[in-house]
């Protein structure tokens, strides 16, 4: 042995086989009980964090895996960097340890974990193959047959060792073998102690409950085994290893946790149960499974199949590997939207889960599909065994409502049965904070069965709920508006959709389409209640002063009514009223009164036991005195009939509630003159933007009947043309053509609908001039300035004041007088543009170029020329280098102390994406101080910082109050903006095509 020694430390190399057994023993120790074992415990720290980031929205799919729904996972990042360098020194220092795999399938966990697919990938598929085992081969060293043991995988790798270091190593291991054998016995005589504890504590119980006559549950009960009849070929369980399912936290999945000591037992098929208790075991079928879902994110489904149905079918899989593929099996058909399909994997997979909560979500989610696929049966059959799972109340209570919703639907009851059900739910103390997730349901319900007003009632009870949260609220104002969208109730619909988007993040997938029927009804609700407030302003005109007086007075006692509620009123419950208060502001303080909800809760405990009493005094006393009891005749405070102390009314606040009411003539004409324009815009976006003719026509009609002869007749009288013709309403179609030639013989509108050719004329006409203005913009764009001057002034000649190319003449001449004749010309001419053409694209822009001159108050840094903020000619180039450029208004910006701030912040969230800051400057006179960060791979990556930044401004920074701009830039724009030594127009540019 002497000389064995000897000449395995006289050799320069040593692989892996001519390790012996105290350095094995010591590389195992430490590798697994330094580097990996912290590494695995801020794994699972992260792992709790991004659980408990996310919110589960019962009223919605559940997720599979709530950790990989997380939209920011930049909470963690920095902490899964340091669980990924904690393992690099174990694969460096050790490796050949029996941990190496394991550390290499850790780093691709904490990969997938923070979102980094491509890297999980690469990181998961050189360790499949790095580790893959070998075939069994004879003993190639004396020393290894005497051991009687067997190399798990094969790798080539090997590490060079001096003499004077492999004897350090081999005295090192041995001290450790030693620690760790007296840590074995110390943590083995704990364990003990803690048994006979336990024991004891037991006997006591069971004593005390015997002479109390209860009889407890017997402690050695075998559990049910018969859920693992999902796995085929499964190795059964004797009676001693069934235990009760452990609950398990509800948003974490354990098909992410370590592996139990059970699950190291739990064997193999062809091999003992038991066959590594003591054995270590590989880790590459582990790193297929999550090759497998990293492919999945990757959207390489292809191949993740093949992986899990190698998986699936192999009788040498781990059963724990084979119930973790199940599941993961399942999440893959999800993510192809192969619902029938994934259904049976996922009752497989809750079959044989190891934790109530994880048992009772594959369930749910399976109910959830049946649902969906109008399965009413299978749904409750998976709901019961939900409920039978015993999991956390929210996902027992779930399932109890969905079992309501869907019971009638299987023939197991009526629409007023489960209605009945879920209004006794409601009532119960325990299901208070969930009061509002059970009326949607009751809305629901609703719904399917017909009953519309029902539902919206039960969808308004939830939204005015104490306990309504932000989900809830989201799918009650979405629905409640698409109900009245169908129903042509626009004005309510658009309300209903604001409020949506206050309570729905930007990161929802139907946030763009609620947006953009938010906005196709923008101006014609906003027409709609111009027309409410100007009809009532108007019939409150024409009362008598004396009826005036009285509605003002009232008015005054509504308002003073309602005034406290206003108050505490919230998003929630003023519809699309944006709320800009004091309480906004203060939102992160602990003062019961800032918190809306807390309000509302106290409001509804108090009507639960008090009833619906008035605001007055006394109110508690079941025998009270009249409030006037003590009051003289003709005292200030003496209150009137009405309960309203009028002597509060002042002639001011009459005079402040009646100012806008139109009661001269001249001021009655100009609100009868905003009515019209009110009735032909609305009728123009009726036909224009909701598309809704019917509506439109009435629209114009009524401006027709009520308002004859005003500035908008022809067009309006046109636009009935048109409805009509598409209608196919011949006859009314000619009509408004004759009243048109009779009435408006020169107008276009009479030309348009009596003459063919006319329109064809005029489409001609617009191409002609759109071509010379086109012309002027190639001369200016090719610097020939006189020559675009000129076009310019022969364009404008031909074209009225109010066409739609005048302003983009306009503007292009201001450009080109800034050219020709300087800063001063330049100014003036886009001046010129915003007080000329209001609310056009042209005065938007022009005003923009105004602010980045210096013309207004704000400011943006990096001045820069007309044509550099125009034309700069910027590229869409999401697959190029990306850099980060942080911009500072202040010239005298400390770039070296923000630089030192910027890599403290990159330091804990992108810690081994190696990014390098410069400070530079740029600007005419270099006056514009600016860090430039180095470089991300494209503008996915680009933008994931960006997103972080943002969302953690008061760290990045370090929360400087100086003010700055980030902008992700790829490699060809930033050439652009040294070239043009401005940032000026890429921000615009930037939130155009990024944002």
């Amino acid at each position: 042995m002497t000389l064995q020694v000897i000449v395995a430390s006289c050799a320069s190399t040593k692989s892996r086989e001519e390790q012996g057994v105290v350095a094995k023993l010591w590389h195992n120790t430490n590798s697994h009980y330094n580097g990996y074992f912290n590494a695995r415990e801020i794994m699972d720290e992260s792992l709790l964090a991004l659980n408990e980031q996310h919110t589960d929205n019962y009223n919605q799919r559940l997720e599979m895996f709530p950790f990989l729904a997380v939209d920011n996972t930049g909470t963690v990042a920095s902490e899964l960097d340091r669980a990924i360098e904690k393992v690099a020194v174990v694969v460096k220092k050790h490796p050949f340890s029996n941990w190496t795999d394991d550390s290499y399938l850790l780093v691709g966990q904490a990969q997938l974990l923070k979102q980094d697919y491509e890297g999980a990938e690469r990181t998961l598929d050189f360790a499949m193959k790095e580790f893959r085992p070998r075939p069994e081969r004879s003993k190639r060293k004396k020393g290894s047959e005497a051991e009687g043991e067997e190399d798990e995988f094969e790798s080539g790798r090997e590490v060079e060792v001096s003499e004077t270091q492999s004897r350090r190593d081999r005295i090192k291991a041995q001290r450790e073998a030693q620690r760790e054998r007296q840590r074995t016995i110390r943590q083995r005589q704990k364990e003990r102690k803690a048994e006979q504890k336990a024991r004891e504590k037991a006997r006591k119980e069971l004593i005390r409950a015997r002479k109390k006559g209860i009889r407890l549950p017997s402690r050695n009960t075998p559990a049910d085994t018969t859920a693992l009849a999902g796995l085929e070929n499964e190795p059964e369980e004797t009676p001693e290893e069934a235990v009760e399912l452990e609950e398990g936290p509800i948003g974490m999945i354990s098909i992410f946790g370590n592996r139990s000591a059970a699950d190291a037992g739990s064997g193999e098929y062809g091999s003992k149960p038991d066959s590594y208790l003591v054995k270590h075991r590989p880790a590459y079928q582990e790193i297929r499974l999550w090759l497998a879902w990293t492919l999945i994110k990757r959207d390489d489904y292809d191949r993740a199949q093949m992986i899990l149905q190698d998986l699936r079918n192999d009788r040498g899989t781990f059963a724990d590997v084979r119930r973790k593929a199940m599941a993961v099996q399942a999440y893959l058909y999800l993510e192809q939207d192969r619902l029938d399909e994934a259904i049976p994997f996922l009752e497989s997979a809750a079959e044989v889960a190891e934790e109530r909560n994880e048992r009772a979500r594959y369930y749910y989610i399976a109910g959830q599909l049946n649902q969906e696929l109008s399965h009413p049966a299978a749904a409750v059959a998976d709901f019961e065994q939900v409920v039978a799972a015993k999991p956390a109340y929210v996902l027992e209570l779930g399932a109890r409502i969905s079992m309501a919703q869907n019971a009638y639907l299987s023939g197991g009851g009526s629409p007023g049965e489960a209605l009945s059900q879920l209004e006794r739910m409601t009532k119960e103390e325990k299901n208070l904070e969930y009061e509002s997730q059970i009326l949607y349901s009751m809305a629901g319900i609703a719904l399917r069965s017909g009953d519309d007003a029902a539902g919206g009632e039960y969808l308004r009870r939830a939204l005015n709920s104490p306990y309504s949260g932000p989900d809830t609220r989201v799918e009650a104002y979405r629905l409640l508006g698409d109900m009245a969208y169908e129903e042509r109730d626009y004005l309510s619909a658009k309300q209903y959709y604001d409020s949506t988007l206050q309570s729905m993040p930007e990161t929802d997938l139907r946030f763009a389409a609620t947006s953009g029927r938010r906005d196709q009804l923008g101006n014609a609700a906003m027409q709609l209640q111009s027309i409410q407030r100007n009809d009532s302003l108007l019939r409150i005109a024409t009362l008598p002063e004396a009826e005036r007086r009285s509605w003002a007075e009232e008015r005054f006692a509504l308002s003073r009514a309602t005034n406290s509620a206003a108050l505490y009123s919230t998003p929630a419950t003023r519809g699309s009223i944006p709320v800009t208060n004091a309480a906004a502001s203060v939102s992160n303080s602990a003062f019961w009164g800032y918190n809306s909800q807390t309000i509302r809760r106290g409001r509804r405990d108090f009507e639960r036991r008090w009833g619906d009493r008035s605001l007055e005094d006394n109110w508690r006393r079941s025998t009270r005195t009249n409030g006037n009891l003590f009051a003289d005749e003709g005292d200030a405070g003496a209150l009137v009939a009405g309960g309203m102390d009028a002597a509060l009314v002042t002639e001011d606040e009459i005079s402040r509630i009646l100012a806008d009411v139109p009661i001269d003539p001249e001021a009655q004409t100009a609100t009868r003159a905003e009515l019209a324009e009110a009735y032909f815009t609305l009728g123009r976006e009726y036909r224009d933007r909701v598309e809704d003719n019917e509506y439109a026509i009435q629209a114009f009609e009524t401006l027709d009947e009520r308002f004859p002869d005003s500035p908008h007749e022809p067009e309006s009288w046109y636009y009935l043309y048109l409805l009509h013709t598409d209608d196919g309403a011949t006859g009314k179609a000619t009509e408004y053509a004759r009243r048109l030639q009779e009435k408006y013989p020169d107008s276009k509108f009479a030309r348009l609908a009596n003459d063919p050719n006319y329109a064809r004329e005029m489409m001609d006409e617009a191409a002609g001039r759109m071509r010379d203005y086109e012309r002027a913009y190639r001369a200016f764009e090719e610097r020939d300035f006189a020559a675009a001057q000129s076009l310019i002034d022969s364009g404008t000649r031909e074209i009225a004041a109010d066409h739609p190319l005048r302003a983009r003449y306009d503007l292009l001449s201001a450009m080109v007088a800034g050219k020709l004749e300087g800063r001063a010309a330049y100014i003036a001419g886009l001046q010129q543009v915003v007080a000329d053409h209001e609310n056009s694209p042209e005065q938007t822009r022009a005003r923009e170029i105004l602010r980045l001159l210096g013309e207004s108050g704000a400011r943006i840094p990096g001045q820069a020329t007309a044509g550099q903020a125009v034309t700069a000619p910027f590229q869409d180039s999401p697959n190029e280098i990306h850099y980060m450029l942080i911009v500072f208004n202040n010239q005298e910006a400390k770039l070296n102390e923000l630089k030192v701030e910027l890599e403290d912040f990159n330091q804990k969230y992108n810690k081994l994406d190696r990014l390098r800051s410069t400070p530079i400057y740029i600007g005419r006179d270099n006056e514009i101080p600016m860090l430039v960060m180095r470089r991300f791979n494209n503008a996915m990556d680009a933008m994931t910082y960006y997103r972080n930044a943002t969302e953690h401004r008061d760290e990045f920074l370090n929360g400087t109050e100086e003010g700055y701009t980030i902008l992700p830039v790829s490699q060809s724009n930033y050439r652009e903006i040294l070239k043009a030594r401005a940032i000026a127009g890429y921000d615009r540019w930037f939130e155009a095509n990024y944002l």
